[in-house]
């Protein structure tokens, strides 16, 4: 499927590009080679599917914390902070060590990607709907241990004197200037590698967001760092990991390639709107006359 919520049986047989192979042994080619990396938490679902589902009424409860609660708390060796809210709130002010993984993206898949299966997680928000919401979401891909989420704004945050930093944002313009500038710095596309061999900025390296839990190594942490994905929310990610290894000049793109490509100043990525999809949609002939660098 597409990037939706919900289809019909009609319309993916119409519209699928994957019914639209006749050929069964091609059909079985295109969905079985040349797969993207699978998130980490597909070598869990078979166990967990063996095991049976967890009753929902033995979990934690995702409690309400005040600052000062939730500061105590953030202190155990055993536990990890995930911001969820929009990228741009977390990069204007956010718990230091936060993994950032925006709701408004593909969130479970992110979370059941990057996140360490054996610490209990608080839960930055913009509001208890949205805390709740995301619980139900990390259950889904068997993140169970979520045991509070921040009761306030990061304003209250800082008003009780919190400890708090940021991660600057840059538009897509400013993206545009720095490029070609003097001014010298890394950029990282943290998309997945076909989307980057679609179209990418000239000069910018390939690393994956969730590989940036080790590849991170491959890079100086002293050199400006610049990250871009499709939209914001990738990169907003994958500047929370850099972050937690010591990386100090970090810069998220705003708007990402997407925006990049609809200021002019690219050529438009033809499968970032499911970049995890099967190989069949990133074949050669797919992307003819799509440029593999701007």
């Amino acid at each position: 499927m597409g990037a939706k919520w919900r289809s019909t049986i009609g319309y993916e047989k119409k519209y699928n590009a994957a019914l639209q192979i006749k050929d069964r042994h091609k059909f079985i080619e295109s969905l079985t080679t040349n797969m993207p990396p699978a998130p980490d938490h597909f070598n869990r679902c078979s166990a967990i599917n063996g095991k049976g589902p967890t009753l929902v009424r033995t979990l934690p409860k995702c409690e309400a914390l005040d600052p000062a609660d939730f500061k105590k708390k953030a202190k155990d060796k055993n536990l990890r902070v995930l911001d969820i809210r929009d990228y741009d709130a977390f990069g204007g002010q956010h718990v230091e060590g936060s993994y950032h993984i925006d709701f408004g993206g593909n969130f479970a898949t992110f979370a059941g990607w990057v996140l360490p299966q054996d610490v209990d997680l608080l839960l930055v928000a913009h509001n208890e709907q949205q805390a709740e919401d995301a619980v139900v979401w990390l259950r889904r891909v068997g993140i169970d241990r979520v045991v509070g989420y921040h009761d306030g704004s990061m304003y209250q945050w800082s008003k009780e004197g919190s400890h708090s930093t940021h991660i600057e944002q840059v538009s897509v313009e400013e993206l545009h200037e720095m490029v070609g500038g003097d001014e010298p710095f890394r950029l990282v596309d943290v998309r997945a590698p076909a989307e980057y061999e679609s179209s990418h900025i000239e000069h910018a390296i390939n690393i994956p967001a969730p590989e940036l839990r080790t590849r991170h190594k491959e890079l100086d942490p002293e050199i400006p760092t610049v990250l871009i994905c499709s939209t914001g929310h990738r990169s907003s990610l994958g500047c929370s990991i850099l972050k937690q290894h010591g990386f100090g000049k970090l810069v998220n793109t705003a708007g990402g390639m997407s925006g990049y490509s609809a200021a002019g100043y690219g050529v438009k990525c033809t499968i970032c709107s499911i970049p995890h999809g099967p190989n069949f949609l990133w074949t050669k002939s797919s992307m003819k006359g799509v440029a593999s660098q701007l």
